[in-house]
């Protein structure tokens, strides 16, 4: 998505948020009350780097080791 739109589209360029907003956050709370803060901060991480990534202006920078690795999953449908 980041570099999509790194340039001029005819339209606008996106995709669902869910599971990539979801997946870290998850993986901090764990259910657990005594991680509640901390899933909000990653919430609110990964929303920024998902509204960069929809300007075209997502670096990467400060991201944690778990947001970097990838969500695929082979033979998931």
């Amino acid at each position: 998505l980041n570099a999509m739109n790194q340039s001029p589209n005819p339209w606008h360029v996106s995709f669902s948020y869910a599971r990539a907003l979801q997946n870290s956050v998850l993986k901090t709370w764990q259910g657990r009350p005594e991680n509640v803060e901390a899933a909000k901060q990653a919430l609110l991480a990964r929303a920024k780097a998902n509204s960069l990534a929809q300007l075209g202006k997502y670096t990467g920078d400060g991201e944690s080791d778990d947001a970097k690795k990838g969500m695929f999953v082979k033979g998931y449908t």
